[in-house]
């Protein structure tokens, strides 16, 4: 598409996002003073652009154009620029530019971010002013530091930007995936005002039966978690901690092995617990400050039992945790909620013929919930768990004749819960009929994902994404299962179970992207799971739609072997990151309704054209 073609759908777009607002320009700040701009700012695959006059009249520069050769000059640095090269010198220095400096509406305009970044300028989009802001930020690099171990500092420089492309970062790992500095070695540290004056104090490995861990900390605005697979571990960014990281802990617990910190930026640290494996957890605020990260217990075996007359459901846990029981009937079932517990096997579902037991089922309810449900021909009550031996337990299972009676009172009746993919909407015959597709909107309830500059969830824009392409799927005659279809957590790897339950011939996961220099990534790509030709065919397939429709930056397609929504099944399988969350220009994009309409239709596109292609 044509830059002005770009420009036109970019404000479309913003006014449907913008329903209420008569104008929905966007406006430039520098401080606090708004700049008057001669015309609206323009987005260029992604990018702002500013004009280049900006410089010399609010940011103290000298602007002079010769032909097509421009040149900012500050007191303290030179960038140099030409129209439509995609390159920069900055005090001789070469820079890759995602777009190039463009002669439009009679006005030279340059990349916004670029610029901001060169001159070490906070750019952040404010709701409340419908604009961005240009601010200095306050010096705090002071050069290398020792820890509190008193291990002797460093003398080597400080860390300078990379001048060409951003790191690559695993998308659903995202920047928790890339290596944590060791704790042990010197690291880059600043110098805090005293308002800015807190940290992390100590981490303390609490132990018990849910393995927990405190974090003292004096305050936080804020912590994002990821839990990740190989290795397993769980990564908690806390924002607006500042200081040195305390010394790394070497724990022994059935789940956690270590605890490391190292700062992650100037403004955030990072806390990484190493797991014997992926395991469910809660955060929560300690009442004297700081928070207390509570891990699941683990259910590593389940069987039912049946010796002596009696049958019991033995499993293998360090602890036994609370079971809710509930009784349901049409058809006749009872239902054992393991609380805190993750299963760590396979979900299944199979016929047994024990006693009245004719089936049985066990998955992941929850990111906290393990669920076993057995089906009855008739009631069946199940008793507090007793400990066999260490680590081993049993639940008796008693038919309610022989139950006490309060003990059966206590069963209640209730509508069931168990997790299923929902169904849109009834089928229709069109281009898709037949096909059953399942579509994952990534994270969802305690997972947000990632964060955007204005607060935004990446677990909404993903839900907002997916319901659109289901309406789409739906009506060209696909049945569409949701892995889930509101905000409410579904374990990465029950995902794909679902899929496999419903009978989908393909499994579409729709996620937003992050990177580890936050607000410098752009762009769309799809993952695809690695040596599946066929899934890397539709990736390529949706991702040549998807940039059609949106006109983003396109990044590329990949292979990944580690994400577990592609290692629980073998379907056709591809994972869609549709802009970066964390780039404040494309996060104004993915909150707009109508940019998640353009996103739907374009990977539609992409699944109808895959189809069509490849159907025999």
């Amino acid at each position: 598409m044509k830059r002005a073609g770009l420009f036109a759908l970019f404000f479309i777009l913003l006014l449907l996002y913008c329903p209420h607002s008569a104008q929905a320009s966007l406006k430039l700040y520098v401080e606090d003073e708004e700049v008057q701009l001669q015309n609206d700012l323009v987005l260029i695959n992604g990018n702002f652009m500013i004009p280049l006059w900006v410089f010399a009249e609010h940011l103290g520069a000298e602007t002079a154009v010769h032909g097509s050769q421009l040149e900012i000059k500050f007191e303290d640095q030179t960038v140099q620029m030409q129209l439509d090269v995609e390159t920069a010198l900055v005090d001789g220095r070469e820079y890759k530019l995602e777009v190039a400096p463009t002669l439009m509406q009679g006005e030279i305009l340059v990349p916004l971010r670029f610029m901001a970044d060169q001159r070490n300028l906070s750019l952040v989009f404010v709701q409340e002013l419908n604009g961005f802001r240009l601010s200095r930020k306050a010096p705090r690099f002071t050069g290398l530091s020792s820890l509190r171990s008193g291990e002797g500092a460093s003398s080597a420089p400080a860390a300078q930007e990379t001048p060409a492309e951003e790191p690559e970062v695993p998308v659903e790992q995202r920047s928790a995936d890339l290596p944590v500095e060791d704790p042990a070695t010197s690291i880059v540290v600043f110098e805090p005002t005293e308002e800015e004056e807190r940290g992390l104090r100590e981490i303390i490995f609490l132990g018990g039966p849910r393995s927990t861990v405190f974090l003292d900390l004096e305050s936080f605005t804020g912590y994002q978690t990821y839990l990740l697979e190989h290795p397993a571990r769980l990564v908690i960014d806390l924002h607006g901690v500042f200081g040195n990281p305390p010394r790394a802990l070497e724990v022994e617990s059935p789940v956690v092995k270590s605890i490391r910190a190292s700062r992650f930026d100037d403004q955030t640290l990072r806390v990484v617990c190493d797991l014997t494996a992926p395991t469910g957890y809660q955060v929560l605020p300690a009442p004297g400050g700081g928070i207390t990260v509570e891990f699941n217990y683990q259910l590593s075996e389940l069987q039912l039992e049946e010796g002596g007359g009696d049958l019991r459901l033995a499993f293998a846990m360090w602890a036994a945790p609370d079971v809710e029981v509930t009784y349901l009937q049409n058809p006749l079932r009872l239902v054992l909620d393991f609380q805190d517990t993750t299963f760590m096997l396979r979900s299944f579902d199979v016929p047994v013929n024990l006693g009245p037991i004719v089936r049985w089922r066990v998955g992941q309810h929850s990111s906290s919930v393990t669920r076993v449900v057995l089906e009855l021909t008739e009631p069946l009550v199940a008793l507090p768990p007793e400990e066999r031996s260490a680590g081993s337990f049993i639940l008796p299972l008693v038919s309610a004749a022989e139950a006490d009676a309060s003990v059966f009172l206590r069963a209640q009746q209730a509508q069931e819960a168990e997790h299923a993919g929902a169904e849109l909407l009834p089928l229709q015959e069109g281009v898709l009929s037949g096909l059953i597709i399942a579509v994952d909107p990534g994270h969802g309830g305690s997972d947000p994902g990632a964060i955007g500059y204005q607060g935004t969830f990446e677990k909404d824009v993903n839900l907002g994404v997916s319901l659109y392409l289901g309406e789409l799927l739906a009506q060209a005659g696909a049945k569409v299962i949701y892995t889930r279809d509101s905000d409410v957590y579904v374990s990465i790897f029950e995902r794909p179970e679902i899929a496999i339950q419903a009978g989908a011939h393909l499994f579409v996961s729709i996620h937003s992207n992050s990177n580890i220099e936050r607000g410098r990534a752009r762009g769309t790509e799809t993952l695809y799971r690695d040596g599946d030709p066929v899934s890397e065919m539709f990736a390529r397939i949706v991702q040549e739609e998807l940039v059609k429709s949106i006109t983003l930056i396109d990044r590329r397609i990949w292979g990944r072997k580690d994400l577990a929504v592609f290692n629980g099944s073998s379907l056709p399988a591809i994972l869609v990151e549709v802009g970066f969350l964390d780039h404040p220009d494309e996060e104004v994009l993915l909150r707009a309704p109508g940019f998640q309409k353009a996103a739907a239709q374009g990977i539609f596109n992409g699944i109808v054209r895959f189809y069509l292609e490849n159907k025999r």
